[in-house]
C-alpha cells in the first residue's frame, strides 16, 4: 500500500529524509554510548534502521511518486525504540522522533494511517509506559491530534487541487475543441466565398482573353461584368475580415452592439434587417453577452451567404432569466424542410454548426424551421 504525495514538494521530502538519517545515527551513537538493557542487540538494530535511512535518501528522487506503508511502520518501531531508552538523551531522542514520525505521517500519508500511527503510540505508552519517556504522553496526545487534523485537511486540499486540475485539462480540450471548429469555420467560409469568387474571376479572365480577338464587344460587357465581381469581392473580403475579428460588447450595453451588428450588416450586405427588441438586462458573465453577439452575428452571416434573401428580421427578447434570439429570413432556406431541435440537429448533423456549439456551449435550447424556397426561422434561448 502506498499514498501518493502529488502537493509535497521535492525539497521537503528530500529534508526528511536527511533528518531520518540523522536521527537514526544520533539513535545509534546514544545506544553504544549510553549504557541500556539490550544495548548491543537494540544498537544493532537502529544500525540497521539507519543504513536503511541512508539508502531511501541515496534512492528518492524528484520522479519518486509514492511512498510505502513500510517506511511509515519503520518509523513509528524506530520511534518506539528511541522511547526504550532510560536515559535523559533517549527522552529527547525519541521527543524529536516523535515529532519527525507526526511530519512524516501528515505529509506524506492519508489521515487514516496517522490516526493509526498515533493510537498505536498511545497503546505502547498506556501497555509499556517507558521511563522516562513516558512524560511524553501528554504531548503524544496533543500533536497526534494536531497531526490528523493536518492529514484531513492535507486531503482536501490535494482532492481540491486534483479536481483543478482534471478541470483545467477539460478546459484545454474545450478550448483546442474550439478553435479547431473556428478554423474549420473559417475553411469552408473562406471555401465558400472568397475562393470561389477568385475561381470565377480567373475563368471569366479567360474568356476576355479569347474574346479580345474575335467580338471586342462582348469582351467589354465581359470586362464590365468582371469589373462588377470584383467590386462586390472587396465588399466580401471586408465582410469576411470584420468576422474574423473578436467581438466586443460596446459600453452602451447589449442591445446597443446588437443594433451595430445590425447596421454593419445591412451596410455591407444591402439586406434590410428589421430590429425588435425590449430592454435587456446585462447577463453577469461577460462571455455570456460575447457569446450572444457571435450568435446573432454567424446567424446573419448565414442568411446573407446562403439564403439569397432580400429581407431579415432579428428579435431579442428577455423574459425572467432567459434572452430569446429570432432570426428570420425570407431567401431560400435549408435544403431540408421542418421544425427541427437541437438534438435533432446535432444527431443529423444539420443547420449551422458554430451556432449550434455555441448554443450548446451556454446550456441553451435552438429550434430551426426550415421551409425551402420560402426562408427560414432561427430560435434560440439562452438563460443569463
Amino acid at each position: 500500500m502506498a499514498v501518493q504525495h502529488t502537493i509535497v514538494p521535492y525539497l521537503w521530502r528530500r529534508h526528511l529524509g536527511i533528518v531520518r538519517a540523522m536521527l537514526a545515527l544520533t539513535a545509534l551513537a546514544v545506544y553504544l554510548l549510553i549504557p541500556a538493557p539490550a544495548g548491543m542487540l537494540t544498537a544493532l538494530v537502529v544500525a540497521i534502521f539507519a543504513f536503511y535511512s541512508i539508502f531511501v535518501l541515496v534512492r528518492d528522487s524528484v520522479e519518486t511518486s509514492v511512498y510505502p506503508l513500510t517506511l511509515l511502520i519503520l518509523d513509528l518501531l524506530f520511534f518506539l525504540i528511541c522511547a526504550l531508552h532510560p536515559s535523559r538523551e533517549g527522552l529527547w531522542l525519541s521527543t524529536l522522533a516523535y515529532f519527525f514520525l507526526l511530519a512524516m505521517a501528515s505529509l506524506m500519508y492519508s489521515w487514516k494511517n496517522t490516526a493509526g500511527v498515533v493510537a498505536l503510540s498511545l497503546l505502547f505508552f498506556l501497555v509499556v509506559q517507558p521511563q522516562p519517556a513516558y512524560s511524553l504522553w501528554p504531548t503524544v496526545v496533543l500533536g497526534g491530534v494536531l497531526a490528523i487534523l493536518l492529514s484531513i485537511h492535507r486531503s482536501g486540499l490535494q482532492q481540491r487541487l486534483s479536481t483543478a486540475l482534471k478541470r483545467s485539462v477539460i478546459s484545454r480540450y474545450e478550448a483546442e475543441s474550439a478553435r479547431e471548429s473556428e478554423r474549420q469555420r473559417i475553411a469552408a467560409d473562406f471555401h465558400d466565398g472568397p475562393l470561389q469568387s477568385f475561381i470565377s474571376f480567373q475563368m471569366r479572365l479567360e474568356i476576355i482573353r479569347k474574346l479580345m480577338g474575335r467580338d471586342a464587344e462582348s469582351a467589354l460587357r465581359e470586362l464590365e461584368q468582371l469589373q462588377e465581381l470584383g467590386k462586390s469581392q472587396v465588399v466580401e473580403l471586408r465582410s469576411f475580415i470584420r468576422n474574423m475579428q473578436p467581438i466586443e460588447v460596446d459600453q452602451a450595453g447589449l442591445q446597443a452592439s446588437i443594433r451595430e451588428i445590425i447596421h454593419t450588416f445591412q451596410r455591407d450586405s444591402g439586406i434590410q434587417v428589421n430590429l425588435a427588441a425590449n430592454d435587456i438586462v446585462e447577463p453577469g458573465d461577460p462571455d455570456v453577452a460575447t457569446e450572444v453577439l457571435q450568435v446573432v452575428r454567424e446567424a446573419l452571416n448565414n442568411v446573407r451567404k446562403h439564403s439569397k434573401a432580400s429581407r431579415a428580421a432579428v428579435s431579442v427578447q428577455q423574459q425572467d432569466h432567459t434572452i430569446e434570439i429570432t432570426v428570420e429570413d425570407d431567401g431560400s432556406g435549408f435544403p431540408f424542410s421542418g421544425a427541427w431541435t437541437l438534438d435533432e440537429l446535432e444527431l443529423l448533423r444539420l443547420g449551422p454548426r458554430s451556432i449550434r456549439r455555441r448554443v450548446r456551449t451556454l446550456g441553451g435550447e435552438m429550434l430551426l424551421d426550415s421551409r425551402p424556397s420560402q426562408g427560414a426561422e432561427l430560435r434560440i434561448r439562452i438563460p443569463v
